[in-house]
């Protein structure tokens, strides 16, 4: 399965972020990917006060746009995450990742559980999600048709990454994952030092594909920054295609031989006990 990552530096005009994912759907799918990975609030970065005022409903608006382009060019989408409208609630949003078939159909929704709330040295707040997002809930596993047959997939977001907790608490004996997802806006100051080794870490103890599609650049008038370096990563551990801090498409092939391989090789998850 030909595997492609937008990485993309969205800004505060939802319409132009918006266009310019649009657009790298399309080039991906021609290219040969058969899925496609957007990242995390690939449809604005601004303030975060305005988060709120982006978002849609599940079937209106940004959400049904990605599904059109699922439709129109018959690409599997991870599509990193949008605004939710929660209902009766005027001051938060869910920080929601679906993921469309290539027919468009809603194969999975997940909303993020883990909110990002970084502080300087003297505790003044720089990022803080909890002041317009909600708690979402637990990531459910979902099959994913391609060409090579189904993969059993896993979403998780950006922060989450740095709770295993949340993809071992899912793992059913004998039902392992064979591809996480992680679209993600993971920042700079963090990034540099933590964002591969996590994204391994992640690979190797599960043994699986880990898909990493973060944004890159400045945002917020150039007060804030993301480290870009999407990448994916094989059952080993193995840095299979990564880019740097630009804007662009990352491809790769994924096969499921792979893990097999892995897995035979150290069958570390079923010798792994339940505490």
């Amino acid at each position: 399965m030909r595997i492609a990552c937008l990485q993309l530096n969205p800004q505060n005009d939802i319409n132009e972020n918006l266009k310019i994912a649009l657009n790298n759907i399309s080039q991906a799918a021609k290219q040969g990917a058969e899925t496609v990975v957007l990242p995390e609030m690939f449809t604005y970065m601004g303030d975060e006060s305005l988060r709120v005022q982006t978002r849609s409903k599940i079937n209106e608006g940004i959400f049904t746009q990605i599904q059109s382009a699922a439709k129109e060019y018959k690409v599997n989408i991870i599509a990193g995450s949008h605004s939710e409208e929660i209902p009766n609630n005027s001051k938060k949003v869910f920080n929601t990742c679906i993921t469309f078939n290539k027919n468009g159909d809603v194969i999975s929704t997940y909303r993020k559980k883990h909110l990002f709330n970084l502080r300087d040295q003297n505790g003044k707040p720089l990022y803080c999600e909890s002041d317009s997002f909600e708690i979402g809930e637990d990531p459910k596993s979902y099959q994913l048709e391609t060409t090579e047959g189904s993969w059993n997939a896993f979403n998780i977001i950006c922060y989450d990454l740095r709770f295993p907790e949340i993809v071992r608490s899912a793992l059913k004996q004998d039902n392992f994952f064979d591809i996480i997802f992680v679209p993600a806006a993971f920042v700079w100051q963090t990034g540099k030092d933590h964002w591969e080794v996590l994204l391994r870490a992640r690979a190797i103890e599960n043994q699986c594909f880990v898909v990493a599609c973060n944004q890159t650049g400045s945002f917020s008038n150039g007060q804030k920054k993301n480290y870009g370096n999407s990448m994916i990563i094989d059952p080993w551990g193995k840095i299979l295609a990564r880019m740097n801090e630009e804007t662009g498409i990352l491809t790769a092939d994924i096969h499921r031989s792979n893990i097999d391989e892995s897995r035979t090789r150290l069958p570390a998850l079923k010798d792994r006990k339940i505490f």
